[in-house]
This record gives C-alpha cells, sequence and structure tokens, in this order.
C-alpha cells in the first residue's frame, strides 16, 4: 500500500527506532510514495538533510515503511549513493521506503 497522504503530525507517535531493530527489515521494492509532487519534496529533504548533518542545532527524523509497519529512525544523513539513504548511524536505506525525512531543531 503505498502513501498518498500524510502530514508530520501523522508519525510524531512512532517511536524512534535504534539500528538493531531494521536490520533485519524487509522493505517493499515498490515505492511508498505515488505522488510525483511527493517524490520530490522527499529528494528536496533529503539534499537538505545532507547538508544539515554537521549541524548540532538540527536533528532529521525519518519516517520508513517495511512491509510491516512504519518506522522512524533519528540520524543524520550523510549521503545517497546508488538508491540507498546512508546514515551517521550505519544504517544504509532504500530512498524507496522513505516517506518523509524531516527536521526539528535540539
Amino acid at each position: 500500500m503505498a502513501i498518498t497522504k500524510y502530514t508530520l503530525s501523522n508519525f510524531r507517535n512512532i517511536p524512534i527506532s535504534n539500528k538493531e531493530e531494521l536490520t533485519n527489515v524487509q522493505f517493499d521494492t515498490k515505492d511508498v510514495l505515488e505522488r510525483e509532487e511527493d517524490v520530490r519534496v522527499r529528494g528536496t529533504n533529503l539534499d537538505k538533510a545532507i547538508s544539515l548533518a554537521r549541524s548540532e542545532k538540527f536533528k532529521t527524523n525519518i519516517i520508513l515503511k517495511s512491509k510491516e509497519k512504519l518506522f522512524r529512525i533519528e540520524s543524520p544523513i550523510l549521503s545517497i549513493e546508488n538508491g540507498f539513504v546512508l546514515t551517521k548511524s550505519g544504517l544504509k536505506i532504500p530512498v524507496s521506503c522513505i516517506i518523509s525525512a524531516d527536521f526539528h531543531s535540539n
């Protein structure tokens, strides 16, 4: 099921997951976003997250969808390579499973 409409408030109650929780998660190969505009916004926010990765003033929350459920991680994004986001915490996440990347100040 693809996500067609969301707001950040929909995700605030999702607990922050750690690296170990995501180690064996199965991700769908189909993009979780259907609308071209949502895909564009996700790309823009991921690029912004890379720029903010060195800032200690901001934290990045990434909302992603596995085949079974939603996850939220809090980690700086270092780069995007070959369709995967690489995080400072050592995760390699398929871009197609990311619903959003959002920022908040410390």
